[in-house]
Formats: structure tokens, C-alpha cells, sequence
């Protein structure tokens, strides 16, 4: 296991209050917010180890999340499809 590093959620400017209230609610508020390059709102959450991340997983709203990622295969998110 590496050291634990800060997750980040980014979220819409106008979901900011509604997702810090939610993650304070199950026990991981951000320690800070910051604004990406394109406007986003980016929760930054403290650093856990690799043991407790299922439960930030389960935790997080995603039902706010701006960035939604699925993974297929072994690609790492984001990544265009290869050609066939």
C-alpha cells in the first residue's frame, strides 16, 4: 500500500452546499474546496487508507458528481475506444 493521498469529487458550483452537507452527514467532510479550470467545484477530501476507501466510495454523492466515469475491460476511465 502507497501513502494515502487526498481524494477529490468534483461537483457543480450549484451542488456544492448539497454534496459538503452530504459527506459531513456520513463522517468525511472536505477539508477543502477549490475551483477547477473549468468552474467545477472540487471537494477535497482528507487521505484514507486503502481499507477505508470502500466506505468513502459508498459515501460519496454521485448523484451530484459533475464527472462520472464508467471502466470497461481494463482501460482506465476516460480513455477513447480502440479502433476494431
Amino acid at each position: 500500500m502507497g501513502k494515502p493521498v487526498p481524494t477529490r469529487f468534483g461537483v457543480l458550483p450549484e451542488n456544492e452546499a448539497a454534496a459538503v452537507a452530504h459527506l459531513a452527514e456520513r463522517g468525511y467532510p472536505p477539508i477543502a474546496i477549490e475551483e477547477d479550470d473549468d468552474g467545477l467545484t472540487v471537494l477535497i477530501l482528507k487521505p484514507l487508507p486503502d481499507d477505508e476507501m470502500p466506505k468513502l466510495v459508498q459515501a460519496l454523492p454521485i448523484h451530484l458528481s459533475a464527472k462520472v466515469g464508467i471502466v470497461m475491460g481494463d482501460r482506465p476511465p476516460f480513455t477513447p475506444r480502440p479502433n476494431a
